[in-house]
């Protein structure tokens, strides 16, 4: 049994490391904002396995939802481009030359990664429980509130946006 929670790192690892590299080399931004809230859930895992479920409950609710969102809402409501416009960035020209440092930032973070041994034991239970009984019991009602004039903020700039469509 101890060879589980290093296949899980490494399977979520590698779900950050797809999700960033789908973010960066989709052609679609909707696509890459879709692969950036997998990258982020990703990390969210790595924080629970660390024992770090706070961080990862926050990782979640402000990242995955919020930022995702709105992102996702951002691109949804912004113009479209000309079919004919040059979309390629700056720095997305210079693919060939950001490797030479790519290379060198991951081979010293292989090897630091290789040399670090720790003997730390992480405890069952953690700050999860208090913490849920918080949002989903004491604030569950302001939260839920929040949600909806969200909501209604959301729907009301679709509206003011989509009404020059027409």
């Amino acid at each position: 049994m101890d060879f589980i929670a290093p296949l899980i790192f490494v399977i979520l690892a590698a779900i950050v490391v797809a999700g960033g590299l789908a973010v960066v080399l989709l052609p679609r931004i909707t696509g890459s904002a879709l692969s950036m809230g997998l990258s982020f859930l990703g990390m969210a895992g790595l924080f629970a396995l660390l024992g770090a479920e706070t961080i990862a409950f926050f990782q979640v609710l402000i990242y995955v939802g919020a930022i995702t969102v709105l992102i996702l809402y951002g691109v949804m409501l912004t113009g479209v481009a000309p079919a004919g416009a040059d979309r390629r960035l700056f720095f997305q020209k210079q693919a060939g030359w950001a490797l030479v440092p790519l290379k060198f930032v991951g081979v010293v973070a292989t090897v630091f990664a290789l040399s670090f041994q720790s003997n730390v034991v992480q405890q069952p239970g953690g700050d999860l429980e208090p913490l849920a009984n918080a949002v989903f019991r004491d604030y569950a009602f302001p939260f839920e509130v929040a949600s909806v004039l969200l909501l209604a903020a959301m729907i009301g700039a679709i509206a003011l946006v989509k009404r020059g469509d027409d």
